[in-house]
């Protein structure tokens, strides 16, 4: 490449002084780059003369090709340092239905005005598909809940996030400030289906109280939990980010106590692998989210560590 430059430099200024000039090369080097090209070739591009330089038609015929290597390679790594430099890239997150909803929302309108070139797809499904994504390569990284026992995932925790109660302001659950493991017992309970970790989370910790669940109800879709409890049909128990938005009318959320149960916040990632420097400017974001309180104010309910995330080195 740098014979290249030399060689379409001499042609566009016609003279070896000025191109050695705007190149910032001695002429002895400048001299040098167009010889290893020349013997390359296998011919001269230039008629030498103790005046004047002449292209050769050889170097008239091959001229437009280098111009076009050029651009091309100027063009490439222009590319690639707009993607070190986390100005654009594709970057798929799997995660949680919940974390999908709620909390990428926010890191995302945050890259946003900092990267607005990056494309991020999305991914939701459960604690197992989230795994399979990150191990298939389907997804750069990912965001559960549960930790996941398989060799070749790294995982760092960087939130906790409280279990409430959601009720209908119809049950009288709903007049109550605060709420205890022990109201459920008996109530009509709308519970997640066993294919997610909520509903694990909520058995593990019923069971260990000795409480009851009167269940009317499973399911496996949040917009469906929501719907479920806006008609009354009963009441639920899920973590704060899982849960429907506080502006609905029909709904009332409250801190479940006695004891306070918290589910993990993981960020999951291949084993020994980095993240591409788009992948980092996500992460990077949903950091910056946590330090500047923006998380903390809209959540709550949930603990946040920055100082997980900064100990992954990820971004």
């Amino acid at each position: 490449m740098r014979q290249l430059r030399a060689f379409v430099m001499v042609a566009d200024k016609g003279s070896f002084v000025k191109a050695a000039a705007a190149l910032n090369l001695s002429q002895p080097a400048l001299s040098q780059c167009i010889r290893q090209l020349e013997d390359h070739i296998g011919s001269p591009l230039f008629n030498r003369t103790t005046r004047s330089v002449y292209i050769t038609p050889l170097g008239l015929s091959f001229i437009p090709h280098a111009r076009d290597i050029l651009r091309q390679f100027d063009n490439l790594m222009a590319n690639v340092q707009d993607t070190v430099q986390r100005r654009q890239g594709n970057v798929t997150v799997a995660c949680l239905p919940s974390v999908a909803s709620r909390l990428m929302p926010r890191v995302l309108a945050v890259n946003e005005k900092q990267f607005p070139n990056i494309h991020v797809t999305i991914r939701d499904s459960n604690m197992k598909g989230v795994a399979a994504m990150i191990l298939s390569g389907d997804a750069d990284f990912g965001i559960g809940s549960a930790v996941v026992a398989h060799s070749d995932l790294d995982a760092c925790a960087f939130a906790k996030d409280m279990m409430c109660v959601v009720v209908p302001v119809t049950s009288p659950l709903a007049r109550k400030r605060a709420i205890r493991w022990a109201d459920l017992d008996g109530q009509p309970f709308v519970a997640m289906s066993h294919e997610t970790g909520i509903r694990d989370l909520v058995d593990e910790t019923v069971e260990k109280l000795g409480i009851s669940l009167k269940i009317v109800s499973e399911i496996s879709n949040l917009a469906t939990l929501s719907g479920m409890i806006e008609e009354g049909i009963g009441i639920s128990a899920a973590p704060d980010l899982a849960l429907p938005r506080e502006n609905q009318s029909l709904i009332r959320r409250r801190p479940l106590s006695n004891p306070t149960i918290r589910r993990p916040i993981s960020l999951f990632w291949k084993k020994g692998q980095g993240l591409s420097p788009a992948a980092s400017a996500i992460l990077a974001s949903l950091h910056r989210c946590i330090v500047d309180g923006e998380m903390e104010a809209h959540f709550p309910n949930v603990e946040w560590d920055h100082k997980a995330l900064e100990k992954t080195r990820l971004f």
